[in-house]
Order: C-alpha cells, then structure tokens, then sequence
C-alpha cells in the first residue's frame, strides 16, 4: 500500500472524526450553528447559554464516546493479534460480561452497604471482573484454537450474563433501573471529574501500547518467530494482555456495556491503511473513536427528546459488518 494513500486515509478519517465531534457538539434539543460551536470550542463566545451546552452538557459525552472508542478499538486490535483470531475482541471473549459483572456485584453492594463509593472502587471491580473472566477463557483454550477460543468467549458471556440477569432480581426497583442502565450502555457518569481520571488512565494505557507497539507486530507472525528475532515472548505476551484487558475495564467503566466495537475498528482500519502496526494502531484508535461518536450522535438525536442507550445503537451499526465478517472468514 502507497505511503500517499495511508496519509490520505489517516488525515480523512482525522477530519470525519472532528466533523463528527463538531456534529455532536451542534445538534441536540438546543441546536447550535457550526459557527458558533467552534467559537465556543476555541473560547472567543460570549454566548453564556452557548457554552453552557457544549462545556457542561455535551463535552462530557464526547469525551466519553473517545475514552470508550480508543479504548475498546485498541484492545480488541491486541486481542485479535495475540489470538490470531480476527473474530475477536473482548465483548465476544467475555472480558466485557465480567467487567460488567464485577460492577453491576458493586452496585448491589452498594445498595447494601451505603457507605460504599462506587465511583471509587468500580475501576477495580471491573478490572477484577475482566481479569477473571480472561483467565477462564484462557484455561478453556490452552491449545489456541481459534473456534475453541471464540466459543469459549461466547460461552462464558452467556453465563456471566445469566449471573448479572440473577442479581438484577434479587435488587428493588431503584438498583434494578440503575443496573439496566449500566448493561444497556450509556455514559452512566459524565462528572468532570470522573471523566478526567479515566481519561488520563486512558493516555497512559494508549502511550504504554505505542511503546510496545513494534513488539506487538511481531506476535503477527507467530510466537516462534517473534522469539528467534529477540523478543521476550512470554513477558510481552502477558504485557500486552494486561494491556487489552485494562483497556477494556476502562471502556466499560465510563460506558457499561458497549460491544462488537473492538471487532470492527481493527478490521476497517486494517483495511484502510494495511497491516503495518505503526499505523494500523492509530487509525484503530481513530475508527473506534469515529464509531462511538457516531453512535452518541445518533442516540441522542435520533428520537428527541428521548435519548437511547449509546450501546444499543453501537451494536445496531456494528452488527451487519460482524455478520458479514462471520460468514466471509473460515
């Protein structure tokens, strides 16, 4: 693939996603000129109302949908990688379901237990939850077959979804709501303050892969090669998967659960600017972003003034191209 077409790509998919951004920032129940959007954003409004909307209403969802997007894209990017599965991503191996589970047991603790601070402690339930749920699926797949691995992934959400489903039950009727809120995908949480922590745990996860990102291109071409050329291979391989499953604890942090974006972001970019891993990783993280901004932009829009859950829209978007790589890959 040329270089001008891998720039020319990478600069286009940069530009659709700030059209994208200003797009989300403009339009809602309060609509506002481009014009006026972009004064804002640079701070030359005076237009108290103006940035009223898009500092405090609408900036904390876009900052969601970019923290949620890089984050699954990326992760989902190391996961098919390592698995050498292009089917992958860690919605479908279960990493979302117990992240979510490991929240949705600290919401029904919360509501035991009303001292406890959930904004506190759930990135580490969700870590715990993931990191759990990936050792179970590693332990179904010891031989790495791909089929084995992905129906291992599907199995074990199909459980954990069947626990989330028993707790929701056994909860009143506030927790419940607040639960199905969570499962169903929404930027739950768009505090200033939450949203900056995140975002800061996102840039070092993202700065940490980038570093690594040579030695990840190497795992393409299979553990023995990786090996021969110097690589500490089990080191790495255990890096990059904290790596991924971190990435995914974020994501469904700020977003519950959002899924089938990690699958498709690689593939598209993969297709859009090659294989090569110094940019096949930005214009994943590019895409992802693009995707969830799409999707905030859609649910918040498509039928005012009630807003729809980002998740579900997310999978309304993603899940024809899912099908159509399901039947095109043996």
């Amino acid at each position: 693939m040329s270089k001008r077409r891998i720039i020319g790509c990478l600069l286009g998919c940069g530009l659709l996603l700030l059209l994208l951004c200003v797009a989300l920032l403009s339009l809602g129940e309060i609509r506002l000129g481009f014009g006026a959007t972009l004064r804002s954003m640079f701070g030359r409004s005076t237009d108290q109302l103006t940035n009223l909307v898009i500092w405090d209403i609408r900036m904390p969802y876009l900052g969601a949908a970019l923290i949620t997007g890089s984050c699954l894209a990326v992760s989902g990017l190391i996961l098919q990688i390592l698995t050498g599965n292009p089917l992958v991503d860690s919605s479908i191996l279960g990493v979302n379901a117990g992240a979510s589970l490991g929240a949705v047991i600290l919401i029904g603790l919360a509501s035991r237990f009303k001292g406890l601070n959930i904004d506190q402690w759930l990135p580490l339930a969700a870590l715990i939850g993931a990191v759990l749920s990936f050792i179970v699926v590693s332990a179904i797949s010891r031989n790495g077959a791909k089929m084995k691995i992905l129906l291992g992934g599907v199995a074990l959400t199909a459980l954990l979804n069947g626990i989330i489903l028993m707790i929701e039950l056994s909860l009143n009727k506030f927790d419940f709501d607040k639960i199905l809120v969570w499962l169903s995908g929404s930027f739950w949480n768009t505090d200033r303050k939450f949203l900056l922590i995140y975002g800061v745990l996102t840039l070092m996860l993202l700065l940490v892969t980038v570093t690594v990102h040579s030695e990840l291109a190497t795992f393409v071409l299979g553990e023995p090669m990786a090996q021969s050329i110097g690589v500490n291979v089990k080191f790495m391989r255990y890096l990059l998967m904290s790596l991924a499953v971190a990435l995914a604890a974020v994501a469904v942090s700020v977003g519950g659960a959002i899924s089938i974006v990690g699958l498709m972001a690689p593939r598209i970019a993969k297709r859009l600017v090659g294989s090569q891993m110094r940019v096949l990783l930005p214009a994943s993280c590019v895409i992802g972003c693009i995707i969830m901004v799409l999707a905030t932009l859609v649910a918040n829009n498509l039928f005012l003034p009630s807003v729809l859950p980002v998740g579900l829209v997310t999978g309304v978007i993603t899940m024809p191209y899912f099908l159509y790589l399901l039947f095109k890959t043996n």
